[in-house]
C-alpha cells in the first residue's frame, strides 16, 4: 500500500504536466482556427497563409518546451499574439494610402492634395510617421491638367513605425503633363543591367535614387515600396535593383532588402527581351516572387470588361516583376488574386493582362483613390483564397 501510494505521489506530476500539455495544445489548435475564419488580413499576408499556419504549429511546439518555466511561457505567448496582431493588419491597405499621400504636390492643386492629406493621416493612426523625403526638382513645367504653369517635383517619402521598425517607400506618381510624357515614352533605355522603359528609369527615378543611401534604411526590420502609376512603377525598379546581388543602385553590401512590393495602377517598366524579373532576395523562401502585388482596377463597359489604362503598356513589350496580380472590381466585390508561378522564370498571369482590353479613357478606373476606397471597403470580405 505504501509503495502504491508512493508512485501515485511520484505520477501525479508527471500526469498534471500532460493534462497542461493537452489543454495548451487544443487551446491553440482552436485559437488558431479561429483566426484562420476571420475576415480579411490583407493581401500582403494571404500569400504567406500556408507558410503562416507551419509557423504557427512550429510556435506553439516551441511553447510547450517552455511549460515548466513560468517566465519563459509568459514571453513566448506575448510574442506569438504580437505576431498574430502583425498577420491581421491590411498592409495592402496601408502600401495604398502611402501611394495617395504621395499625391501631396502643387501641381495637383485640389484634384488630389485632400485625399493625400487624408491618407497621411490614416498612416499615422496605424502608427507611422514620415521619416525621411526625397525631393527632386524638375523646374516649370505644365500642371497635370494642363492649366497652369508649376514648379514640377517629382519626390519619395519614407514612413516608419518605430513600434516594430516596418517601414513604407512610397513613390510619386505623375502630377504633371511632363510626367504624362515620359510614362508614354515607348523607348527602352539599358540600365542597371536591365532593359527598361527609358522614360521612367532615366526622367523619373534615376534622379530620386541618387538620393537614397543605404543609412536612409538603416536600423529597419521590414520595407515595403509602393505607388500609384509612375510611382508605382519606380517601386517595382527600386524593389528589383535593391534587393539585386550585384548591387546596380551601389548601395552597399549591408542594405536593406525590400521585403514587400504593392504597385496600384503602375507602369511597367521591365522590357520583355527578359523572360521574368525575380526577386533574387526571395528565391530561397518566396519562389522568386515579392510579397505583396500588382493590382488592377477593373470596370464593365457595354457587357466587356475593361481594365485600368495604365495596364496598356503591358501590351506594348513591358512587364512586371514577380509577384501576384490583384483585380478589385468595385467596393461590393472582394478582391481577385492569382499568385505568381512558383517555379523560376514561368509567367503566371501576364496574358491574362494582355487579353483583358484596357479602358478607353484614364479616369475614373487610375484614380488613385478608387484603390485605396475599393480596399477599405472590402477589409471586412474574407480573403482572397
Amino acid at each position: 500500500y505504501m509503495l502504491s501510494t508512493c508512485s501515485s505521489w511520484l505520477c501525479a506530476p508527471f500526469i498534471i504536466a500532460m493534462l497542461c500539455i493537452v489543454c495548451f495544445f487544443f487551446f491553440f489548435q482552436a485559437e488558431d482556427g479561429i483566426r484562420d475564419a476571420q475576415e480579411s488580413r490583407g493581401l500582403g499576408d494571404v500569400y504567406k497563409r500556408q507558410y503562416q499556419r507551419r509557423v504557427r504549429g512550429t510556435t506553439a511546439l516551441n511553447m510547450l518546451s517552455t511549460i515548466s518555466f513560468h517566465r519563459g511561457m509568459t514571453a513566448t505567448v506575448r510574442a506569438f499574439h504580437a505576431s498574430a496582431s502583425r498577420s491581421q493588419e491590411r498592409r495592402d491597405l496601408h502600401a495604398a494610402w502611402a501611394s495617395l499621400a504621395a499625391y501631396d504636390s502643387e501641381a495637383l492643386g485640389g484634384m488630389l492634395n485632400k485625399a493625400a492629406e487624408d491618407a497621411k493621416q490614416s498612416l499615422r493612426n496605424v502608427g507611422y510617421e514620415l521619416a525621411t523625403s526625397f525631393i527632386v526638382d524638375g523646374g516649370p513645367a505644365m500642371s497635370f491638367d494642363g492649366k497652369r504653369e508649376v514648379m514640377e517635383t517629382d519626390a519619395a517619402y519614407l514612413w516608419v513605425r518605430e513600434r516594430d521598425r516596418r517601414a513604407i517607400l512610397s513613390f510619386r506618381g505623375s502630377d504633371t503633363q511632363q510626367d504624362l510624357e515620359h510614362v508614354r515614352d515607348p523607348r527602352r533605355v539599358s540600365m542597371y543591367g536591365h532593359e527598361l522603359h527609358a522614360g521612367v528609369a532615366e526622367d523619373e527615378f534615376e534622379p530620386l535614387a541618387t538620393k537614397m543611401s543605404a543609412a536612409d534604411f538603416g536600423g529597419l526590420k521590414e520595407l515595403a515600396v509602393t505607388g500609384h502609376s509612375l510611382g508605382g512603377g519606380c517601386a517595382t525598379l527600386l524593389a528589383v535593383l535593391m534587393n539585386d546581388p550585384a548591387d546596380p543602385l551601389g548601395l552597399g553590401p549591408d542594405r536593406k532588402m525590400v521585403d514587400e512590393l504593392y504597385g496600384f495602377g503602375a507602369t511597367p517598366v521591365f522590357h520583355d527581351l527578359e523572360k521574368e524579373t525575380p526577386n533574387v532576395y526571395g528565391c530561397q523562401t518566396n519562389g522568386c516572387a515579392f510579397r505583396g502585388g500588382i493590382f488592377r482596377a477593373l470596370r464593365t463597359v457595354d457587357g466587356v470588361e475593361v481594365q485600368d489604362a495604365a495596364f496598356r503598356l503591358v501590351s506594348e513589350n513591358f512587364h512586371y516583376p514577380k509577384t501576384s496580380l490583384v483585380s478589385l472590381r468595385s467596393k461590393s466585390t472582394k478582391p481577385e488574386v492569382r499568385l505568381s508561378s512558383r517555379i523560376k522564370g514561368k509567367v503566371s498571369w501576364r496574358t491574362a493582362i494582355r487579353q483583358t482590353p484596357t479602358d478607353d479613357t484614364l479616369f475614373p478606373l487610375h484614380n488613385p483613390k478608387n484603390y485605396v476606397n475599393w480596399l477599405v471597403a472590402t477589409q471586412k470580405k474574407s480573403s482572397p483564397k
